[in-house]
């Protein structure tokens, strides 16, 4: 039992796996099957879904909080997509305020591992996330257990390193 969500292509991709290995993939594993059932049981296909809804809700509320932190801390200063799934915001840091092309766009690294982590900010560089390694000024971070408080400080942190780090302070 699972779902994905993302881009049209990578879906595809991912239908064409499954029907590709589709004896290798008969079924979800055992204990997921036996966890859903007994949830199923005990509560009813109305409760399960209602509690799911709920737990979608939550989050959804988590990710909108995060969005408008990230609008009025790094407006200007980053760009994003609002994810419609998922508990993690990438955004795009504005490294240098000459940037010209996506060519130059930096890299996120040095600033998210030390800088921000020495100014109490927690988030994973994007580069971390690519198969060859390639730098990136991309940075993922997790919505899912921060409260609106948390991710404010955290954001208005981050807008000051990234301040100092394109000289503007």
């Amino acid at each position: 039992m699972g779902f994905a969500s993302g881009p049209k292509p990578i879906i595809d991709a991912i239908d064409l796996h499954f029907a590709q290995t589709a004896t290798a993939n008969l079924q979800a594993s055992s204990l997921t099957q036996a966890i859903t059932l007994s949830l199923v049981e005990e509560w009813g296909y109305n409760n399960f879904f209602a509690h799911t809804e709920a737990v979608a809700n939550f989050y959804r509320k988590k990710r909108d909080v995060f969005d408008s932190a990230l609008n009025a801390h790094l407006g200007g200063l980053a760009e994003w997509y609002t994810p419609e799934a998922g508990m993690f915001f990438w955004f795009k840091l504005l490294l240098s305020q000459n940037q010209t092309s996506d060519l130059d766009e930096g890299d996120s690294e040095d600033l998210i591992r030390t800088k921000a982590y020495e100014g109490g900010v927690l988030a994973l560089p994007g580069t971390v996330f690519l198969p060859n390694g390639r730098k990136t000024a991309f940075v993922r971070a997790s919505f899912s257990l921060s409260t609106e408080e948390q991710v404010n400080e955290a954001l208005k942190r981050l807008r000051t390193v990234l301040l100092k780090e394109r000289g503007q302070v």
